[in-house]
């Protein structure tokens, strides 16, 4: 019965309005849809038109825009998100390859540094190394995991 529908859609949407559709009966009790007759028993086949769509075009249209409109709302939200969490992504990164940079400095210079008030090297001890390296190691766990 379904293909028989689908025939019956397809010829409509194929064929003049003025063309005539004929319904036709076989030996086996099959129906079937031409735009020819197709023997003797066959007949016009007039196609039921569907009920108008209830309430005011203006309204079906207001409404249709609004719901674009909130589509509209709700992608250009998640686009948002999207592109924030991207850049969070990017800023950890660089962070990261930051915290990485001064922990293998820390650890593997001869000497450590700061810089005083002047702007002249102090090297430092061996216990404001060893915080400068716990610095440096908290800021790869932060920033790397």
């Amino acid at each position: 019965m379904k293909r028989h529908l689908l025939l019956v859609v397809v010829l409509l949407g194929s064929t003049p309005l003025q063309a005539e559709i004929y319904k036709c009966t076989d030996a086996q009790g099959d129906t079937q849809y031409s735009d020819e007759p197709c023997g003797s028993n066959a007949t016009v086949f007039i196609p039921r038109v569907a009920p108008a769509p209830a309430g005011d075009a203006a309204e079906r249209m207001d409404k249709t825009q609004r719901l674009l409109r909130a589509y509209d709302v709700e992608n250009a939200e998640r686009q948002r998100q999207v592109t924030a969490a991207q850049a969070a992504r990017e800023e950890a990164e660089k962070n990261c390859t930051h915290a990485q940079d001064r922990l293998r400095g820390v650890t593997q210079a001869r000497a450590v540094y700061r810089l005083d008030k002047d702007g002249n090297r102090v090297a430092l001890s061996f216990e404001e190394r060893a915080a400068s390296e716990e610095k440096a190691r908290a800021q790869v766990e932060r920033w790397c995991h």
